[in-house]
């Protein structure tokens, strides 16, 4: 399989994740794209820093050969479907209760603002 197979399966994965087996549908709220596009920057910042100087190679048979400055695009739909899916099954797992315990240890103490009676 190649990393254009790879990052294009990873993709597909991930929307069918999302929006047809935890119905999470993050994929559909704005804030999800927000995020992502704050993510995206570092990803393209990082990514032509590690591909300009050589700490990761590409066999030219394994990806489309577009890219993005030095990095192939694929890096790119990979770093997508890798950001939304840690997002998906996070939310996943808060909705059923995951860590709902407050685990051992020092626990901080919590003030609730004073509320005055019969309002």
């Amino acid at each position: 399989m190649t990393h254009t197979e790879a990052s294009l399966l990873g993709i597909v994965v991930t929307v069918v994740l999302d929006l047809w087996v935890l119905r999470t549908r993050l994929l559909t709220r704005r804030a999800f794209w927000v995020s992502y596009a704050i993510v995206l920057f570092f990803q393209t910042l990082t990514n032509e820093w590690l591909t300009s100087r050589g700490v990761f190679l590409y066999d030219p048979d394994a990806i489309l050969g577009w890219r993005v400055g030095h990095a192939p695009v694929e890096d790119f739909l990979f770093g997508f479907s890798l950001v939304a899916q840690s997002m998906i099954w996070w939310v996943w797992w808060g909705r059923r209760g995951v860590q709902a315990e407050v685990p051992p240890g020092p626990r901080p103490s919590l003030r609730r603002p004073a509320t005055r009676r019969g309002r």
